[in-house]
């Protein structure tokens, strides 16, 4: 199952992105993302390249995030971090053209995002993903 959160809260994250006092969450406008599902032991790993924009004071970053859901919860790691110096338009007219430039299997339209699932494996009990979502 694709995994596409409108945000991503600082609380689950082990470090802090934006520096501003009252950031909370993080509204995704894009992300990329490779996934590993072990339907077994029900598990997942998701390592994503996200860009992302603060909810209090509006600057917008791109980072890494390596998510692992276990039965027991969730970790979040937060890698490479850059703040993006472009205005809005500029940011979503390059998250357009990035989104656009992949090829899918599928395509499916939610409320607040688009998706494109670009590859899907099976091998054994792993279900291997990789797809894209920009949000609307």
């Amino acid at each position: 199952m694709l995994y596409t959160p409108k945000y991503i809260y600082n609380n689950d994250l082990d470090k802090t992105i934006c520096k501003c006092a009252e950031c909370k969450k993080y509204r995704i406008l894009y992300c990329h993302t490779d996934m590993v599902e072990n339907k077994k032991e029900s598990t997942k790993e998701m390592n994503s390249d996200i860009i992302a924009v603060c909810s209090k004071c509006g600057s917008t970053y791109r980072f890494n995030l390596k998510h692992i859901s276990f039965k027991n919860g969730d970790k979040y790691e937060v890698g490479r971090v850059a703040f993006i110096e472009e205005k809005y338009p500029q940011v979503k007219e390059n998250i357009i053209k990035n989104y656009n430039s992949y090829d899918a299997i599928s395509k499916i339209k939610s409320e607040n995002f688009l998706t494109k699932l670009i590859k899907e494996d099976l091998e054994g009990d792993l279900q291997k993903s990789e797809y894209v979502f920009m949000e609307k």
